[in-house]
């Protein structure tokens, strides 16, 4: 059931992160009481448990676990596409809000 696998970096986009997968699986939970037994049945996510950092791009362990949970922003192309659709118009300089 756990693979280990090999993931591609967030910030190279080589292959060199090797990691554990865990697949989505079903957890039975039981609560007994004096009216009698109930079973809950709950559905765990699937994750990765990252085991290496990149060794072409030199990143820890933990910067990649990091960027893979919450995501990696580019600054560059943020700007890039904010110019552009200023020039077609579409956004404005300022930030007008209603009171």
């Amino acid at each position: 059931m756990v693979d280990n696998v090999i993931l591609e970096c967030p910030f190279c986009s080589k292959k060199t992160i090797s990691a554990v997968y865990i697949p989505p699986m079903t957890d039975a939970h039981t609560t007994r009481t004096s009216a009698g037994a109930k079973t809950k049945f709950y559905q765990t996510k699937e994750k990765y448990e990252i085991q290496s950092g990149c060794s072409n791009c030199g990143k820890s362990q933990k910067e990649v676990q990091k960027a893979l949970k919450e995501g990696i922003s580019d600054v560059d192309k943020e700007k890039k596409i904010f110019e552009r659709l200023k020039a077609q118009g579409i956004v404005k300089d300022e930030m007008t809000t209603k009171v």
